[in-house]
């Protein structure tokens, strides 16, 4: 929006566009003056030519008349006129009021619309009256519009995510994580997370995964692990380097592949009872032991401060963003038919539920009148400092064009009613004389 220097040297918007609703037809505006002219001039023909007919009593209701209607019309005319400008060029007090009053008349204005039409009660009813929800329900709940508010939902999240810088999310989350780890200790969270996990088995799964992982790789992996642990066990001493062979290892390895295969295949194995045991204890000492909190909270602290955590987490921010941003192009499947399903959806239950719909025409009614009580005095300043930046002249010539040829009638009838008048006066005196 062009904009032009209001007052005192500030910025204000351009009243072009305001000031084009207000513009009426010129030439329109200029055919009433000139008919509310000449009445008023052929009044005065009148009244002239009434001095060179006969003195009679009809003649001199013709001149009372003439007189009067030019008296009215004249009256009309420097009232219409002062409205927009000085007439006849003279400054005569209180005349040209538009231009010279306009931020004064512009703020009563606002004042008036805030103070008897935007009233909280008036919006409100207006509103309830106009039952937007159901409205606004029944649109949403045909597939095609449901499907072209997905369609603009998925675009401006794509705009969103095009604005999303991956680094600074990073480190917000990574700030996020530690000012709430800086206000409460995780560990209790973890504590309750792992008990539940623990009564309803949910460990099971993992520890399938990791015995059938373990005893597969002792298989596969049998000729390169005898030397490793016999390495190991070499090194912890002279006892076990004089008994530890290679044969030994092997029988190691074979007990070992085959007590994973039993706990793989019994679900109440001893080790399986006795790994529940482990993690029960783990779970009191997170929930209940002061020391193992701290040590837990510290090494989560020093986990966010890992270089290589923060990289793998910057990669998965990555890799997300850009899914969802994929997944939000496609047109027949995605997120975008999800929000279009999610859309009809709402609006459908809306429909069919009278109690969510009142509850939501409810919240809207409660929104609409806070934001008329709190921000409706906005009205008053927006149409202050807009009528602030017009030029005076300019403004008054296009209200003058909007509103003129309305004000000419009253001329003409200033004009018509003062001859009538001057009739009524000179008959008045005519039966008193």
């Amino acid at each position: 929006m062009t904009r032009r220097r209001g007052p005192a040297g500030r910025s204000a918007p351009d009243p072009a566009p305001v000031l084009a609703v207000l513009s009426g037809d010129p030439d329109d505006l200029r055919r009433m003056k000139r008919r509310a002219t000449g009445l008023l001039i052929a009044t005065a023909l009148v009244f002239l030519l009434s001095f060179a007919l006969p003195d009679t009593t009809a003649t001199g209701y013709l001149r009372a008349a003439a007189e009067a209607g030019m008296v009215g019309g004249i009256a009309d005319w420097f009232a219409v006129t002062a409205l927009f400008r000085h007439p006849l060029g003279l400054r005569i007090p209180h005349t040209a009021l538009v231009p010279r009053k306009k931020d004064e008349l512009a703020t009563k204005l606002g004042e008036f619309v805030t103070g008897h039409f935007l009233t909280p009660d008036a919006v409100v009813e207006q509103v309830a009256q106009a039952r937007l929800v159901r409205r606004v329900a029944e649109r949403l709940a045909s597939g095609e519009t449901a499907g072209s508010v997905g369609a603009d939902a998925a675009a401006a999240l794509t705009a969103l995510l095009d604005a999303v810088d991956e680094r600074a999310l990073t480190d917000q989350v990574l700030d996020l994580a530690r000012r709430d780890l800086d206000r409460r200790s995780y560990t209790p969270v973890l504590g309750q997370f792992l008990a539940r996990a623990v009564e309803g088995q949910g460990q099971r799964p993992l520890v399938d995964v990791c015995v059938s992982r373990t005893r597969l790789h002792l298989v596969d992996r049998r000729e390169e692990l005898v030397p490793q642990i016999r390495a190991f066990l070499v090194s912890q001493g002279m006892l076990l380097a004089v008994f530890t062979t290679n044969g030994r290892v092997e029988t190691l390895i074979d007990r070992g592949v085959q007590l994973l295969a039993e706990v793989e295949a019994d679900p109440d194995h001893e080790l399986r009872r006795w790994l529940d045991g482990l993690l029960a204890s783990w779970v009191d000492d997170l929930r209940y032991d002061a020391d193992t909190a701290r040590r837990v909270d510290g090494q989560l602290r020093a986990l966010l401060e890992d270089p290589h955590l923060q990289a793998l987490l910057h990669a998965v921010l990555v890799d997300v963003v850009a899914s969802v941003r994929a997944s939000l192009a496609e047109v027949d499947g995605g997120l975008q038919q999800r929000l279009a399903g999610l859309v009809q959806d709402a609006a459908s239950r809306v429909l069919l539920d009278a109690d969510l719909e009142a509850r939501i025409e409810q919240r809207l009614q409660a929104a609409v009148r806070y934001a008329v009580e709190n921000y409706g005095g906005t009205l008053v300043a927006l149409i202050s400092r807009t009528v602030a930046g017009w030029e005076a002249a300019d403004a008054s010539a296009r209200i003058e064009a909007a509103v003129g040829r309305d004000l000419q009638f009253i001329r003409i009838n200033g004009t018509v009613v003062g001859a009538l008048a001057g009739l009524v006066i000179h008959a008045v005196a005519v039966l008193l004389g």
